[in-house]
């Protein structure tokens, strides 16, 4: 039986972890004005559902980690791809040393599976299941000063799931990083602060959104099935 571990709400502020896709809100309440009929103007009752902007709505380029661009809910990134054999290949050219599934529990009470792994030097790769069969998130991390930490990274962008344009993702990674790295200096040069946190423009291809992000020595790799941008 799988061991549940409970996530801090704070880790789950990009993922999303990664709820359901569909949004509700209660109305809020009248006024002692709105309950004369004769004043009261109707209320716009609030979307059921969350519209995603299009692709060209979202960023192009790295923002200050208050203007990141918030993504929805990751969902599977194919039906039946659990990836599994691309874990293992990672796992092996790196050195990964991949656990047993766990179920974890997220801040809306519901679980999902993951898959985590550690190598040397603080890399680390974690796939997450919403359905608890495919994959539906992966998480790759490395140190910013890890001279092959690019390589690691764009192998985690050859995921073998159909639709995913490697070469591009490839070559977005290589601008996002240099993006990255450039506003994160000019952000600590600014502030004083080391600790400045980043974040790359957005790859939408295919069945996934990608978003690279720098927080002081560590890149963090978000690579979501299904993701869909809404308003922070």
């Amino acid at each position: 039986m799988r061991a549940a571990l409970r996530v801090p709400a704070v880790l789950m502020t990009v993922v999303i972890g990664t709820a359901g896709a569909a949004s509700c809100s209660e109305n809020s309440p009248r006024s002692a004005a709105s309950e004369r009929p004769e004043a009261a103007a109707p209320h716009p009752q609030p979307s059921k559902t969350r519209t995603a902007p299009r692709a060209a709505d979202l960023p192009k380029h790295a923002v200050v980690a208050d203007k990141r661009p918030g993504l929805g809910a990751a969902d599977t990134m194919a039906t039946g791809y659990t990836g599994k054999d691309f874990l293992a290949g990672l796992a092996k050219d790196w050195k990964l040393k991949l656990d047993k599934p766990v179920d974890q529990e997220m801040p809306d009470g519901k679980k999902r599976t993951y898959i985590h792994g550690r190598g040397g030097n603080g890399t680390t790769v974690s796939a997450g299941y919403a359905d608890h069969e495919d994959m539906s998130s992966l998480l790759c991390r490395t140190s910013t000063k890890r001279s092959d930490g690019f390589d690691f990274l764009a192998a985690c962008t050859g995921l073998d799931v159909a639709g995913v344009d490697h070469s591009k993702a490839t070559s977005w990674l290589k601008q996002a990083k240099k993006e990255t790295d450039s506003l994160y200096e000019k952000q600590v040069a600014k502030t004083g602060n080391k600790k400045e946190y980043v974040v790359s423009g957005v790859f939408a291809g295919g069945p996934v959104t990608m978003v690279l992000h720098r927080a002081y020595d560590k890149y963090s790799l978000r690579i979501l099935g299904g993701a869909v941008a809404r308003t922070q």
